[in-house]
């Protein structure tokens, strides 16, 4: 695994620990999500075609 994806991995651990009933904690996680995305541009696109591929997702 290269740097780069420990990284990211860190920044998406991270976001388990968040309370997201919180304003504090959605801003938090917005901030999270969008550094992910900096650092790997459509990573939250491909994660989210991953879950909805598996039906991980429930719209």
């Amino acid at each position: 695994m290269s740097e780069r994806d420990k990284e990211l991995a860190a920044l998406m651990l991270q976001l388990t620990g968040l309370d997201l009933t919180t304003a504090d904690g959605r801003a938090g996680a917005g901030c999270i999500l969008r550094e992910i995305e900096a650092k790997a541009p459509g990573a939250l696109a491909r994660l989210r075609s991953a879950c909805t591929t598996r039906g991980a997702t429930a719209h």
